[in-house]
């Protein structure tokens, strides 16, 4: 599988930029989830969802991705 990792660190970088601007230097990165579908004609189904949860979040990631599924159908409100 190829992959063009410059659009990878395009996005790691745009998310780091965001928590320096908008979060204090109190601020805690509590937990991160990487996700990706992937689609293959070799896959059961057509495509596939795995993701990578940082070392000792995944007692978060459920919540986390709870949020991330509110926000995208709320187009972005979480309320």
């Amino acid at each position: 599988m190829a992959v063009e990792l410059s659009l990878f660190n395009n996005s790691v970088s745009t998310l780091l930029n965001h928590l320096t601007k908008h979060y204090g230097d109190d601020a805690k990165l509590e937990t991160y989830v990487i996700c990706a579908r992937v689609r293959s004609s070799t896959m059961p189904g057509g495509s596939g969802i795995n993701w990578i949860v940082n070392p000792g979040g995944e007692e978060h990631a459920g919540r986390l991705l709870r949020e991330v599924l509110k926000a995208v159908e709320g187009n972005g409100d979480l309320s």
